[in-house]
């Protein structure tokens, strides 16, 4: 019985060959598992990055940072500014990747592992450049303006999301079938 089943197996992967497609591996497919997960994340990475995007001219206006916050005009012009450049052009990037993420995730194209690992990796590298961005500054702790523990924390978190997502992404039996035009 099982060199039946292995010579339509054969078959059906030659058949696929020569349609210039994949062969899928016995098991399931489709976007459920751990894909779902994936799929909540880029949703809500959406919607944030949106806020954040919509948000940036109260968050660059120069009043709310010294009249409010009482900064002096020269740090808010040395350190912050470029720090909140840096944090508007990286939500724009972002917000690039999600989208296209989005349209490779549910057209099932065979490009969306890589960007989304490349997403993981750029959230990896963004939350880099912003702790060092913030450690380099000369600004005192006591100021509480710049604080670089929450760009902290995101390098562990994006870390951890590498660690478990991107070897899913590259051996699950799921992806493999599900993602294969």
């Amino acid at each position: 019985m099982h060199s039946r089943d292995d010579k339509l197996d054969r078959e059906a992967e030659l058949s696929l060959a020569q349609k210039g497609g994949r062969p899928e591996l016995p098991g399931i497919s489709g976007l459920g598992g751990w894909l779902i997960l994936i799929q909540i994340s880029l949703w809500a990475s959406l919607i944030f990055l949106l806020s954040d995007i919509t948000s940036v001219t109260v968050i660059m206006d120069p009043a709310r940072w010294e009249t409010i916050r009482g900064v002096d005009p020269q740090l808010y012009t040395e350190v912050i500014r470029p720090l909140l450049w840096f944090g508007f052009i990286s939500s724009i990037l972002l917000l690039a990747i999600v989208i296209v993420n989005l349209v490779l995730l549910y057209r099932r194209k065979r490009l969306f592992t890589r960007f989304m690992i490349m997403q993981y990796i750029v959230n990896v590298i963004i939350g880099v450049m912003t702790w060092v961005l913030i450690a380099q500054s000369e600004v005192g702790r006591d100021e509480h303006v710049l604080d670089a523990t929450p760009a902290f924390n995101l390098i562990v978190r994006s870390l951890l999301t590498c660690c478990i997502f991107i070897p899913y992404l590259l051996k699950s039996v799921r992806v493999k079938n599900t993602f294969i035009k």
